[in-house]
């Protein structure tokens, strides 16, 4: 019986033996560089992009940063072009200042799947709105480009309500309110 057993060992034996360690897509010394940009990463999601390079990184924050314990959130969110800003009550203006040096620190805002179809339905502009969310614990590089000091994640949106109006509107008196939970 043992000889029987013999073949059913050694196979897998020889097999794994002859595995290599997965190759680094970007050395140690590469990895201290990201850990200087990226701060906060996780072991995990560091190991994942020094062997899978930066597409095997997860897109959601959560998935690579630790954030806070849920908590809600007031304040205004410009909704633009390739920037989700977030700028906390009692705040009165938020907007990304190109020119300003040096940038103002901001907040980048990312929403949690599924996204509220209030969100999705959102066009480009200033929103007052209140939520649930989770913000980077580590002070960092994150959202566009990286110039955001901390992210937040939302996980649940409990008011919106638009800010400005296109030029083309109507006048103010027709202003509605996006949706708020009952």
């Amino acid at each position: 019986m043992s000889r029987r057993c013999l073949p059913l060992i050694a196979l897998p034996v020889l097999f794994l033996a002859g595995c290599d360690p997965p190759a680094k897509r970007y050395s140690d010394a590469e990895m201290n560089f990201f850990d200087a940009a990226l701060p906060g990463m996780t072991p995990e999601c560091r190991n994942k992009m020094q062997f899978g390079g930066i597409g095997a990184m997860p897109q959601d924050t959560d998935e690579c940063y630790k954030t806070s314990l849920p908590r809600r959130w007031q304040g205004l969110w410009r909704n633009s072009f390739e920037s989700h800003v977030f700028c906390e009550t009692p705040a009165t203006r938020c907007q990304i200042e190109p020119d300003a040096d040096p940038q103002p620190v901001y907040t980048w805002i990312e929403f949690k799947d599924p996204i509220d179809p209030r969100v999705k339905q959102a066009a480009e502009g200033l929103y007052r709105i209140d939520f649930i969310g989770r913000r980077t614990v580590i002070p960092g590089n994150y959202g566009h480009f990286g110039l955001a000091r901390h992210a937040i994640v939302v996980d649940r949106v409990l008011f919106i309500d638009r800010q400005d109006r296109p030029a083309t509107s109507e006048p103010t008196s027709d202003r509605r309110t996006i949706n708020q939970v009952q």
